[in-house]
C-alpha cells in the first residue's frame, strides 16, 4: 500500500466493496509512512493479473528446492486477497505517483509479463 492515494470511496468500492475501509485507513498511511520516503521507484506492471503467476512460480520454486510453499488454491487465495487494491489503486500510482512524490525524486520502470524492464522514466 506504500505510495498509493485515498480515492473517492464510490470508486474502490467499485472494485470491492471491503476497500472502503483499506481507502480509509490510507488517509493516516501519508503520515505514517509515505511523508518519510524522499525517493522512490515505481515498477510499473501491465497488467495486474499477472502477480498471480509470478506469486505461482515463486511457490513452485520453493516446493522443488524442499522448502514450505503454498498450494496453487492456497496462491490464488492469497492473490485473490489483495489483488482488488491493486485494480483500484495502481491506476492512480502510475498516473499521479506515490502519495506526496516528487517527480524529480520518482523513477517509473515498466516490466513486461517475464518481469523484463521494458521502459524507465
Amino acid at each position: 500500500m506504500l505510495g498509493f492515494k485515498p480515492l473517492p470511496n464510490e470508486v474502490v468500492t467499485a472494485v470491492d466493496p471491503q476497500l472502503e475501509v483499506i481507502n480509509k485507513n490510507l488517509e493516516a498511511y501519508y503520515d505514517a509512512w509515505d511523508r518519510f520516503i524522499e525517493s522512490w521507484i515505481v515498477i510499473k506492471i501491465k497488467e495486474p493479473n499477472c502477480v498471480f503467476q509470478w506469486r505461482l512460480q515463486a511457490e513452485v520454486a520453493m516446493r522443488a528446492d524442499g522448502k514450505a510453499g503454498m498450494s496453487d488454491e492456497e496462491v490464488m487465495d492469497f492473490v485473490s486477497r489483495y489483488l482488488p487494491a491493486y485494480h483500484a489503486y495502481l491506476p492512480t500510482l502510475y498516473k499521479e505517483g506515490p502519495n506526496g512524490a516528487k517527480k524529480d525524486h520518482l523513477l517509473v520502470i515498466d516490466i513486461d509479463e517475464e518481469r523484463t524492464p521494458i521502459s524507465g522514466s
